[in-house]
């Protein structure tokens, strides 16, 4: 099986319908399987320090949603969520996972609401981590990405990321916003967040992305969050300068098996990045509270 070789940990290239999907895994085949999803612009990556905080609890998988990271596939295929979560479904199939516990962040957490919405008998549990919802998404500074975006031209997007001049690793698209400690945040880890944005290609599939982006399939999964009778938790930074705790707030009424938000205090946006732990333990207790999800 082919491996992508940039950075670290490593990525493992798995082929699903148009794609060649990186992968990062952790932990045993026979432990329970969980899948975590990321948001823009970030990658797999994001979830190395709660893989690690878990070990051999789960069965990790962390693959690159399709526009971003290290997933190989055409610019012009269907980058939406609806595609995604279908996508995501039929290659946890291919692996004998028949359920599985969802977490998502960001635009992953969108994909794991439509996977509850579409299939909820494939989803053992559900931890949602400083989500789009409803109709908060895109926040200011994703709308004004988005609108050069919808620009015709690859130098557009470049421009939109603050690729020519790359001043300073925190400073490119709000990471230094991202997090409450900036010390929380490796300027290496910002440029491995980038790197699939360097090229060419990348930058067209991230562009492609952020526009397939849409509230609207957010919205319509609110019927499915409150039909969902799994069990649940919904994890958010106190001080996320992005996405209000209040959405978070919403999401816990919606979600029957869902405890108090878990509210993470002196914490941004990035909870996998600054507050691994209280995503590893959200993971711990859904688990606790459900069954189901075992690896193939």
């Amino acid at each position: 099986m082919p491996t992508v070789a940039h950075g670290l940990p490593l990525k493992v290239l798995e082929r699903v319908g148009p794609a060649d999907l990186a992968v990062l895994g952790s932990g045993g085949p026979d432990a329970p399987a969980v899948l975590f999803l990321h948001g823009f612009p970030t990658h797999g990556v994001l979830w190395r320090k709660v893989m690690r905080a878990l070990g051999d609890e789960v069965l990790g998988l962390a693959p690159d949603l399709l526009g971003l990271g290290d997933t190989v596939v055409s610019p012009y295929e269907d980058f939406g969520a609806p595609m995604q979560a279908e996508l995501l479904l039929d290659w946890l199939s291919t692996r004998g996972i028949p359920r599985v516990v969802v977490v998502g962040h960001e635009q992953g957490g969108g994909v794991a609401q439509q996977m509850v919405a579409t299939h909820p008998e494939r989803i053992a549990g559900l931890v949602l981590v400083d989500t789009v919802a409803y109709d908060n998404w895109p926040v200011p500074l994703a709308a004004q990405v988005m609108r050069l975006a919808r620009t015709p031209g690859l130098d557009i997007l470049a421009y939109a990321l603050d690729l020519p001049r790359r001043v300073g690793a925190n400073a490119h698209l709000g990471f230094g916003r991202a997090v409450h400690d900036a010390a929380a945040l490796d300027p290496d880890v910002v440029e491995e967040y980038l790197r699939p944005v360097l090229t060419v290609e990348g930058r067209e599939r991230a562009r492609r992305f952020l526009l397939a982006g849409d509230a609207r399939v957010t919205l319509e999964c609110g019927p499915g969050l409150r039909a969902y009778d799994g069990p649940a938790a919904v994890v958010w930074g106190a001080d996320d300068a992005f996405l209000s705790p209040s959405w978070g707030t919403r999401l816990v009424d919606d979600l029957r098996r869902a405890p108090a938000l878990t509210l993470v205090p002196f914490c941004g946006h990035l909870v996998p990045e600054e507050a691994p732990e209280a995503v590893a333990d959200a993971v711990r207790d859904v688990l606790r509270r459900g069954t189901g999800a075992h690896g193939g």
